[in-house]
């Protein structure tokens, strides 16, 4: 249950884009793109919106000036979904992915036509241009990768296995500039990297050969890993899930004989010191649970004070510290949002440990 109490004002972290991006052109609104990492913190990945003159009236349309925001223990966020002139929500195209040929890393490029969707994550255009796609097949087909995107595949990757909260798991891989960035962006209670290869493509052959051995997936919706930290296993069967996904892995890749040409690996994934909240409800004693946080999609408002972060789910409080919350950001991708100061009243329980 959501309520939502009398407004007060706490400095926003919302209100810190303003103070840098004042243009006389800019609306006072933000398309949020994402929660992500960098040296082992969480950033609010946040783009100022422009005034554009449109038939009938004034709209927004995207600045192509994507701005990150440290999420601060204590710091107060609180925002309000945006609406056009007809009521409706606005969201944006996030653009599309390639290659850099110089530094082999992977780079975001705004759409350029700063396309407004009704569903998805790309306009048409902006699908059609994406290099990163093409990586996930391009063991299987030869030539079909950008330059750029050579010169990413052909950097060491690592293969991991990743348990979550409720005890599934997932194969996956990471590139040596996305290690640890790689699982610290995927909410996971739990990972180990088992193998590591010369290039890309390799890699990737090692985690079709994991799936299709082991029967461990490459893919868990956002959704499911969300449900998974409001209802996770208890420590001793997690650890359990996951030493046995691993040994799995381990197996598969030695009956597909690539384990030849990977340097086997043994190595834990180690949560970063702003992940200690979340990370608290997985205690095998005294655990500190989080309570499912209403969809801000739904109630259009927001406002909380931050705690911690795993992957792109924000732990926060209503003013209570021992009564935490989780906050699913992932559902805001691409959409306009502006800075509220309305605190919201959830009802949540304290542990009874």
């Amino acid at each position: 249950r959501q309520g939502y109490t009398e407004r007060m004002r706490y400095p926003n972290l919302l209100d810190s884009i303003f103070n840098v991006s004042t243009a006389a052109e800019h609306a006072h609104a933000l398309i949020w793109r994402d929660v992500h990492w960098r040296e082992r913190q969480p950033f609010l990945r946040l783009e100022p919106v422009v005034l554009a003159d449109a038939s009938g009236g004034t709209s927004i349309k995207p600045s192509g000036d994507v701005m990150s925001v440290p999420v601060t223990p204590g710091a107060f966020l609180g925002l309000r979904l945006a609406l056009d002139g007809t009521g409706n929500l606005q969201k944006f195209c996030a653009g599309y992915t390639r290659g850099d040929t110089e530094t082999g890393q992977i780079q975001r490029v705004a759409c350029p036509q700063g396309n407004r969707l009704e569903s998805g994550k790309q306009c048409e255009y902006c699908a059609a241009h994406d290099e990163f796609t093409a990586l996930h097949t391009a063991h299987l087909y030869a030539g079909t990768l950008t330059p750029g995107m050579r010169a990413y595949a052909q950097q060491p990757h690592r293969l991991y296995i990743a348990t979550f909260p409720d005890g599934s798991s997932k194969v996956g891989t990471s590139s040596q500039h996305s290690t640890p960035r790689r699982l610290d962006e995927q909410a996971v209670a739990t990972a180990t990297y088992i193998a590591q290869a010369p290039d890309g493509l390799l890699i990737r052959e090692a985690e079709d050969a994991v799936t299709r051995i082991a029967n461990i997936p490459q893919v868990k919706q956002v959704a499911s890993k969300y449900r998974a930290w409001t209802e996770p296993l208890p420590g001793a069967q997690l650890r359990e899930a996951h030493q046995n996904t691993v040994e799995r892995a381990h197996e598969a890749l030695t009956e597909s004989g690539l384990l030849t040409q990977l340097i086997a690996l043994d190595e834990s994934w180690v949560p970063s010191v702003a992940m200690n909240r979340p990370y608290a409800a997985l205690r095998a004693q005294n655990p500190e649970p989080l309570d499912a946080f209403p969809s801000i999609l739904k109630t259009r408002e927001a406002g909380f004070f931050c705690t911690g972060a795993a992957g792109k789910f924000m732990t926060a409080h209503v003013g209570d510290p021992d009564a935490a919350v989780l906050i699913n950001t992932a559902e805001l991708a691409n959409y306009v949002v502006e800075p509220a100061d309305t605190l919201s009243a959830v009802t949540v329980q304290t542990s009874l440990f």
